[in-house]
């Protein structure tokens, strides 16, 4: 074959496989119907040179305040069920039933409510509440409880945000975070209640394991010997989503 015709022929070639990969790129991805209503917290974001505040495994207690608790319906449409405000919404969970979701709320982010000397943790602290799914009403299940060793401290236990010399006091408010449905209709959650102070500065604040009923009675440590930090998140669903597909999903967004 003449040397010309090789050559057209190559780029014959080579035009078609690329044709062929063009158009895999550029064929539209095709999505499976989802049947189940999707709850997620969306958090502002304020544009691409300003960064933007989200709870991680170092700062569990800190994230920008206005995050929304929200529903995704089937239809496409959106419904906000918590409105953050000057505060946020984080930490939600659903029901093994499918009929609530657990979450936790912070009443005030605002750089005025966070003490700079304390990691800039809310003097508001935070708590665990649930929402019905059907009817919208709303259950608070924690109430700042402060719990510490009597014997370690003259403590201030109508305020323990207080940084006064006369009662000891945190410098911030009592942080009740992940909740998470276990076995026996408990609602298991992470909680500096007992006021240890965390052994490095790194793990502040220090988080304990408590169990406590699904009306947030009885609550109990199931790991009083940790004063590090317990894992936030206890549980999380499958990346695919529930198992059960009437369980509404679970997942996080970062626009709004």
């Amino acid at each position: 074959m003449p040397q010309q015709s090789k050559m057209k022929l190559s780029f014959s070639v080579a035009s078609a496989g690329l044709l062929t990969i063009l158009s895999l790129f550029s064929t539209p991805a095709r999505s499976a119907a989802v049947d189940y209503d999707i709850i997620y917290v969306r958090q502002p974001r304020f544009g691409p040179n300003t960064n933007t505040i989200w709870p991680d495994v170092f700062h569990p207690a800190r994230l920008d305040p206005g995050a929304d608790l929200i529903v995704l319906h089937t239809n496409g449409t959106q419904e906000v069920l918590v409105v953050g405000g000057n505060g946020s919404v984080t930490d939600p969970f659903i029901s093994f039933d499918g009929k609530s979701c657990y979450y936790v709320y912070f009443p005030d982010l605002r750089n005025s409510a966070l003490n700079g000397q304390r990691d800039n943790l809310p003097y508001a602290g935070c708590d665990i509440y649930r929402i019905q799914l059907q009817t919208r009403q709303v259950q608070r299940l924690t109430f700042q409880e402060f719990t510490p060793n009597t014997g370690a401290g003259k403590w201030n236990y109508a305020d323990p945000s207080s940084t006064s010399y006369q009662k000891t006091g945190l410098g911030y408010g009592i942080l009740n975070l992940g909740p998470c449905p276990v076995a026996g209709g408990k609602i298991a959650f992470v909680s500096n209640r007992n006021g240890y102070t965390p052994p490095k500065s790194y793990t502040a604040p220090t988080l304990q394991l408590f169990v406590m009923d699904e009306d947030g009675q009885n609550v109990t440590a199931i790991a009083p010997i940790n004063i590090g930090r317990a894992p936030q998140r206890l549980a999380s669903f499958a990346a695919d989503g529930p198992a059960d597909r009437k369980l509404p999903a679970l997942c996080r967004s970062r626009g709004k």
